[in-house]
């Protein structure tokens, strides 16, 4: 049985069968996909994936070919089939493009089952409701000097970047969380050090180099780190987060620091070592503090910039949530920021917050996973073994089958029509990467964030969209990227 890891076979890409193998199953899609995955690699590097994934699906149906040996499938039952907890599938050879030089095992991208579930039980208790709200306190440190911020800018006729002041506040979070200080974004109003823009290009350069030949050891090597060093093309800004970051691990480990404050970093340090270790290594803890960028950074900025576009171009929805909270403050006669627990009081605000990341959701590539040895079924379509086969966060969230003929349209009111509509729409809901065990492990990190951005932000603002034309820029580099988010905002007198 030829399968993605031993199929190294031609044109550099890494997703191929032999040609005859996959073609018999006649699977639908662009030619050039037939012969080679650079077809798919290319629009990967391009930054056009969320529009290329949409287009494919409305050309070629639910199951179509985006490579030689890799098919995309929108489809509930698959959903089941491939995520859910006792799913046969596994993760394919693409994750290890995240474990390149890593010498313990990586959440996200262990692709042994018995191992992730080891290295996902010592850390879930640190992403569990009950901890994250413990962590309120520190997040809303970083709110209430966010808000500061807007109100500098509030009134006058400078138009303000949210794209930038989401991903500040996102890292600025991240920092408050792991490392018990802010890492500063929001202070200094810039990209301190240049993280921010770092980490979005080594996500961008590991998720697609991820399908090519050797995957990040092309770039990741001593003799290309000389080279890039040599032209100052090397990427300085996670060198020195990730010094800074173990130093600040080393300096909690001695001791040094605030003995009583409880957060992530605490949590990690007290993890149990992997079984068959006699002790925790600290690695294992380092990868662990870098992890939650990805569980609790992009993700969140990039979904408090959907809340906040579809509800500024959404008249209605814009005036109604308003008022629903403005209503909530007044009869409860709160005098402070909204809290995510009083947050959870307005099921308009959960509405819209699902609906938002249901139409644009954090994660656009294909989770990918490995037909099993008996082939699956998709769609009256049959996969052969080994085949990878993904579905895309988007795409699925779009299904009609699903959602109904109003799939693509902006509509809160799905979620809180029919409380059973509701259960059966979070079962299939794949925003954060589905609800199986590999759902991300920073879900409820980002629901806290969203729910305070938003139910806070609009409380003390009124909010305007510079250019109605076109709002912002999205480009996808694994995630979805919105850049240029100009708004203005207005400071409102509420009693």
């Amino acid at each position: 049985m030829a399968t993605q890891s031993s199929a190294r076979l031609l044109l550099f890409d890494s997703t191929l069968l032999p040609l005859a193998h996959i073609w018999a199953a006649g699977v639908p899609g662009p030619f050039a996909a037939k012969i080679t995955g650079l077809w798919r690699t290319w629009r990967y590097f391009r930054l056009s994936w969320h529009d290329d994934i949409i287009s494919l699906h409305d050309t070629y149906g639910p199951v179509v070919r985006i490579a030689p040996g890799e098919v995309s499938v929108v489809d509930a039952d698959a959903v089941k089939r491939m995520y859910s907890h006792g799913s046969n599938t596994k993760k394919t050879a693409w994750y290890d493009t995240w474990s390149n030089g890593v010498t313990v095992p990586i959440l996200f991208s262990e692709t042994d089952k018995k191992i992730h579930a080891a290295l996902r039980r010592r850390v879930s208790s640190a992403y569990s409701m009950t901890n994250v709200l413990k962590y309120e306190l520190y997040m809303q440190e970083c709110f209430d000097l966010c808000m500061k911020k807007f109100r500098k800018y509030a009134d006058g006729r400078t138009a303000i970047d949210m794209s930038e002041w989401t991903h500040a506040l996102a890292f600025d979070i991240v920092g408050e969380l792991c490392f018990g200080k802010k890492l500063g974004h929001l202070e200094a109003e810039v990209d301190v050090g240049g993280l921010r823009s770092a980490n979005t290009a080594d996500i961008y350069w590991a998720g697609n180099f991820g399908h090519l030949w050797f995957q990040t050891s092309l770039y990741l090597n001593p003799y290309m780190d000389a080279i890039l060093k040599l032209f100052r093309l090397n990427n300085a800004g996670m060198d020195e987060f990730y010094a800074w970051n173990f130093g600040q691990i080393m300096a909690r480990k001695e001791g040094r620091g605030d003995p009583q404050r409880e957060d992530m970093l605490t949590h990690f340090l007290r993890m149990k070592p992997m079984p068959g270790n006699k002790e925790l290594d600290d690695m294992e803890v380092f990868v662990e503090a870098v992890n939650v960028i990805g569980a609790g950074a992009d993700t969140t900025a990039i979904g408090m910039r959907s809340c906040l576009y579809y509800v500024c171009t959404h008249p209605d929805v814009y005036k109604r949530l308003q008022q629903d909270i403005d209503d909530y403050h007044t009869q409860n006669q709160l005098d402070g920021p909204t809290t995510y627990t009083q947050a959870q009081k307005l099921p308009y605000l959960r509405a819209v917050v699902a609906e938002a990341t249901r139409l644009l959701p954090s994660i656009v590539y294909q989770l990918l996973r490995e037909a099993p040895e008996e082939g699956i079924t998709v769609n009256d379509c049959f996969i052969p073994p080994g085949t990878s086969i993904g579905i895309s966060p988007l795409a699925q969230n779009r299904d009609k089958g699903i959602w109904g003929k109003d799939a693509n349209e902006f509509r809160p009111e799905r979620w809180i029509e029919d409380p059973s509509k509701t259960a059966f729409y979070e079962s299939y809901n794949m925003t954060f990467g589905g609800n199986g065990p590999r759902a991300c492990v920073g879900k409820n990190l980002a629901l806290v964030e969203m729910y305070k951005f938003l139910s806070q932000l609009l409380r003390d603002f009124d909010v305007e969209i510079v250019n109605t034309a076109k709002p912002w820029n999205i480009k996808t580099y694994w995630f979805m990227d919105q850049t240029e988010f100009f708004v203005r905002l207005h400071t409102r007198t509420v009693t």
